[in-house]
């Protein structure tokens, strides 16, 4: 699928900057600063960026490269995995009864399960060069296992049950996060060095792990409500951090993955 000129204008650097800046003042000034919480068009606004890095995951060369498409393919099922979570996100929290703490604490472990995703896809690559045991592959579908189940028993357990639960789980939760987005900077600045076509792929995709991280650490927050008791900073402006770090880290994103399918050397002549 050749994505047009228009749409490669459209994720360009600037115009994502200027998306981004967009956003930010709309959130903050439109509707009193709580129409896009109240409306849930932050969420609408976080799908449209995941569909749009599916569809450049999708696009031209990188699919043809028999490295590369076992990579994309691990980050595009974890794309869509991610885009179902903020659908369901946007539907639990403005039309049904679903606990909002437990949807707060599953968006975080969405998180969780879309970071093991890129160490996953990594690891895939690191195995064709190296001879590693699969004991590090089955350790890191553990964790993914972990991260689903913690997002199914959140989603079937009562509200008395997430009331009651110990502080100590959900810092756990984000803590986990922590560890494993470190080491998915650390194995994406190791592959780059053994796959230049990840080299520039990789300015983009570290700093939107920390991102990344940065939006979990935000949803953790607003689950406990950290920052109101502490700041007297509203859920909404919370919920408003933790989106605008996302966004960035999708914009990020959506360049980085253009890049991999851009290649120099060796790889454009494939």
């Amino acid at each position: 699928m050749k994505i047009s000129t228009f749409f490669e204008k459209l994720l360009s650097p600037y115009s994502l900057i200027a998306f981004n800046l967009t956003i930010f003042f709309s959130a903050e000034f439109f509707g009193g600063g709580t129409y896009f919480e109240e409306t849930g068009l932050m969420h609408a606004i976080a799908i449209v960026f995941v569909v749009l890095i599916l569809i450049r995951i999708f696009s031209e060369y990188a699919f043809s490269d028999h490295i590369l498409r076992r990579f994309l393919k691990i980050q595009l099922g974890f794309f869509l995995f991610l885009g179902f979570v903020h659908v369901y996100e946007y539907f639990g929290l403005h039309y049904s009864l679903i606990d909002h703490e437990a949807i707060e604490l599953s968006a975080m472990l969405a998180y969780l399960v879309w970071i093991l995703g890129v160490l996953i896809g990594l690891e895939s690559v690191f195995r064709i060069y190296y001879k590693k045991s699969a004991a590090l592959i089955a350790t890191l579908y553990a964790f993914l296992l972990v991260g689903v189940l913690g997002i199914i028993v959140l989603n079937v357990s009562s509200h008395e049950l997430i009331e009651e639960m110990e502080e100590w789980i959900p810092l756990t939760g984000f803590s986990l996060i922590v560890v494993f987005g470190a080491l998915a900077i650390a194995s994406t600045r190791k592959i780059r060095k053994i796959m230049p076509v990840f080299k520039e792929y990789s300015h983009y995709a570290i700093p939107a792990i920390i991102l990344m991280v940065l939006t979990a650490l935000s949803e953790y927050f607003e689950s406990t409500h950290y920052l109101l008791d502490v700041l007297d900073i509203t859920d909404t402006q919370n919920l408003y951090f933790a989106h605008y770090f996302m966004f960035a880290a999708f914009s990020l994103l959506l360049i980085g993955f253009g890049k991999l399918k851009k290649p120099k050397g060796i790889y454009a002549d494939m």
